[in-house]
């Protein structure tokens, strides 16, 4: 009987073989498929989204195959180490785009030295949502929070300023606060003497002030200043990229559900337009910052992803903040849709960072704000 049992269990050991070699065929097919697949993304990301549309979406796919990549490398090193080496090449290939999603700069050795800038999309401090408009409570925490912030230059998207208010007068709030010099670029005034817009806000003199981009009732504009710091000369560049428009009734899952294609397809002509539209306001940004002479910061709200054309063709040309001392995945959208990063600091090489962070406490908007400290380059 010993040796019936013996015979009987002995074929079971090469059939348990054939099974888990077929699997890992599979798998391995698989595995080199996200390969391609990532690949097409990563080249997508290099394409106008005007020249091809579709590539604006497809770069949405690419913190997807790039985990998944991360899952293959892990599995094949328990496994057979050397099928790991197509998702290592492939992840080295776009090792660009792993550095914009994870910082790695978690011990802050370096002080905030010479000065320091917040960026911030204050989303009209609450001034034009009715529900809030009787309230303080967000525009004075709002107000309290740049200064506690300590920054010697604040950048504000989605400015709101009523000088008739003891609510919502912004501006002399600030001065009072020691942002003596600010420069404030309306996108419009209303009938009851409140103005929206953006701005930049200054402890130090502002000797100039230009309008880079400008629409007539569009509060995404493009505006620079140029700042005296203790003799040192400094151009602000605070940008405002082409908003979406996506309202937050149109993300909710039962609307979804109940019409899915309209839906997605209203928000998918949503994106396209505004893929295009950033794409040009970049060729605009750039032609005004890439042959300045003088330290430059570019900071705001891109509303675009670093995975994006419009986010790489600044990042070929400029340092990121929170790619250079940022840590963790830096989100700074608070908003229905996770994991966004929207809000950026750059600099060029005359300046260097030595401090970046998303602060998370300022209450009131669908943003976090961004704050970096900077020194002159040597």
């Amino acid at each position: 009987m010993a040796r019936i049992e013996k015979n009987n269990k002995e074929p079971l050991v090469p059939k348990k073989r054939k099974t888990s070699s077929k699997g890992n065929l599979w798998l391995l097919r698989l595995n080199v498929f996200i390969c391609f697949l990532s690949l097409t993304c990563y080249y997508a990301s290099t394409v106008r989204p005007e020249k091809f549309w579709i590539a604006g979406f497809i770069i949405f796919l690419i913190p997807v195959v790039q985990f998944v990549l991360f899952l293959f490398t892990f599995f094949w090193l328990s496994r057979k180490p050397f099928f790991a080496i197509f998702s290592i090449l492939t992840l080295l290939l776009g090792f660009r785009f792993i550095q914009s999603t994870f910082g790695w700069h978690f011990i802050k050795m370096e002080p905030c030295r010479q000065f320091k800038v917040m960026s911030f999309n204050a989303k009209t401090f609450g001034g034009m949502d009715k529900a809030k408009q009787n309230e303080n409570e967000v525009c004075s925490k709002m107000v309290k929070a740049f200064l506690e912030s300590k920054a010697d230059i604040i950048c504000v998207q989605e400015m709101f300023d009523n000088p008739r208010s003891t609510t919502f007068n912004t501006i002399q709030k600030l001065k009072r606060g020691g942002y003596k010099h600010i420069y404030f670029s309306k996108t419009g005034t209303m009938r009851w003497g409140a103005s929206v817009g953006m701005a930049i806000c200054s402890k130090y003199p502002i000797l100039s002030r230009k309008v880079i981009r400008k629409v007539d009732g569009s509060n995404n504009q493009i505006i620079r200043a140029k700042i005296d710091i203790e003799g040192q000369n400094l151009v602000v560049i605070n940008m405002h990229l082409q908003s979406i428009f996506i309202n937050e009734d149109e993300l909710d899952g039962k609307r979804l559900k109940e019409n899915f294609w309209s839906s997605a397809s209203n928000i998918a002509v949503k994106l396209k337009l505004a893929f295009q539209a950033r794409t040009q306001q970049i060729d605009e940004l750039l032609a005004n910052t890439l042959n300045e002479e003088l330290p430059l910061i570019i900071a705001g709200d891109m509303n675009d992803t670093p995975y994006s054309n419009a986010y790489l063709r600044v990042r070929d040309s400029f340092q990121n903040g929170f790619e250079e001392k940022g840590a963790g995945f830096g989100i700074t959208y608070n908003g229905p849709i996770p994991f966004l990063r929207i809000d950026n600091q750059f600099a060029n090489n005359r300046l260097k960072f030595t401090r970046f962070k998303v602060n998370r406490d300022i209450p009131g908007s669908d943003h976090f704000a961004t704050e970096a400290c900077y020194e002159f380059a040597k």
